[in-house]
């Protein structure tokens, strides 16, 4: 279940960078170069902390993914922050992103 769930979180984000970089083409060239730069920087370090090994524990940091249910605190600091600032629950029950 934990692999489900980060793969749709990671899901949200990457859609959230996507946006990012399709909103930077139509930018000034600095302003799209720096958008670009930044979706870059956060791909890059999301990498660095992808799920490692059956139990989906960070590669970067070798906490969880997901925090276990009842538990609060043990999730990927990375993945916490990308999650909090690019992705919003939809009053419909599905993911948005942030505006």
């Amino acid at each position: 279940m934990d692999e489900l769930l980060h793969r749709l979180l990671a899901e949200a984000v990457g859609r959230y960078l996507d946006a990012v970089d399709r909103l930077a083409a139509g930018q000034h060239a600095v302003v799209g170069g720096e958008l670009r730069r930044l979706t870059a920087a956060w791909r890059s370090v999301l990498g660095l902390h992808r799920p490692l090994g059956a139990r989906t524990h960070c590669a970067g940091c070798g906490r969880a993914h997901l925090p276990a249910s009842g538990r609060r605190g043990s999730m990927c600091t990375v993945w916490r922050v990308a999650s909090a600032y690019f992705v919003r629950a939809d009053p419909e029950g599905g993911v948005m992103l942030k505006r």
